[in-house]
């Protein structure tokens, strides 16, 4: 069978762009992966020349390929970049991540942390799930807090002034039905992509991949021999999540662009948050206070991490 030729030059074509029908090489292809990440870096404004970026490193395609785009953007720029990985304590899952992460860094020639649940918070995931047993919410309510809470520390740790994460386009359009169907519109009103939280604790957080699909990136990890985690977390079975995605691929069968649409949406939602704060004399920024137990930022008296400690920590003393 013959292959077709790539639409920009006579090489053979090694992916079609579903939304555009576009047929693309590997050279053009990765050009213009990295073309649209600087593009999205630059539309949010996410990145400042001198940021020290810290980078959340799974092991997962989307971390292994940021890392990957990030290594060959930054050569322009007086960026300084720096890895890091977070241990649940998930068993038979973690250590395989941790594999690819550490070769992925190798091959980014970069500083490489790892940090646990265990040392930070005294317990791993799959210790406090066994504590707090059969009643308890799931197993991702309480490692997204800690997650996020340690990867804030790490970043502090380490002297970054960015965190940046592997969240695609798709994770992006999922959380946004997510919070509508939860009926938490707020949510979104608050999750701004352009970085704007003014706390001492709290290293901003951005996301590179917001308009690059999985899809995506799945084909720049292939076509560059990139490898990665392919092992799907044990506990993303109990995600809700999981029923949105379902919800998108179907949708994206017969409208390829919904995951853009869905995104440009979320925008339209920031900018008009943004209007609604300054028509009431406010800076647009979310309040944020000083957790009572630990001093990180939170929106409560206590942040969830904490209180979620608390919890399993008042189950295993019964």
């Amino acid at each position: 069978m013959d292959i077709p030729s790539c639409d920009m030059c006579e090489h053979p074509a090694a992916w079609r762009r579903p939304w555009d029908n576009t047929l693309v090489c590997i050279m053009h292809f990765n050009k213009s992966f990295l073309k649209k990440v600087q593009k999205t870096i630059n539309k949010y404004q996410m990145l400042k020349r001198d940021d020290i970026i810290a980078i959340g490193l799974s092991g997962g395609k989307d971390s292994v390929v940021l890392l990957d785009v990030m290594a060959k953007l930054q050569k322009n720029h007086s960026t300084k970049l720096i890895a890091i990985s977070i241990d649940e304590g998930i068993e038979n899952y973690r250590e395989n991540g941790l594999h690819f992460a550490k070769l992925a860094a190798e091959r980014a020639d970069v500083e490489h942390h790892i940090f646990s649940y265990k040392e930070f918070f005294g317990y791993d995931l799959d210790e406090a799930l066994m504590i707090l047993g059969e009643n308890r919410l799931s197993p991702c309510s309480y490692c997204g807090p800690f997650r996020r809470k340690l990867l804030n520390e790490a970043a502090r740790k380490v002297g970054a002034t960015k965190l940046i994460t592997g969240h695609n386009a798709d994770d992006e359009a999922q959380t946004l039905l997510m919070n509508v169907m939860r009926g938490d519109l707020l949510k979104t009103l608050h999750s701004n992509p352009i970085p704007k939280f003014k706390n001492k604790a709290f290293v901003n957080r951005v996301k590179p991949f917001r308009r690059t699909t999985e899809q995506e990136i799945v084909v720049y990890a292939n076509l560059n021999q990139i490898p990665y985690q392919e092992m799907s977390c044990p506990h993303a079975v109990e995600a809700y999540r999981g029923k949105i995605r379902n919800i998108l691929t179907n949708l994206s069968v017969d409208d390829p662009g919904v995951i853009f649409s869905i995104i440009n949406s979320a925008d339209s939602l920031h900018d008009l948050g943004g209007l609604v704060s300054n028509n009431l004399k406010h800076d647009g920024n979310k309040e944020i206070f000083d957790c009572k137990k630990c001093g990180e930022p939170t929106n409560n008296e206590l942040c969830n991490s904490c209180r979620l400690i608390i919890e399993i920590e008042n189950r295993e003393n019964m």
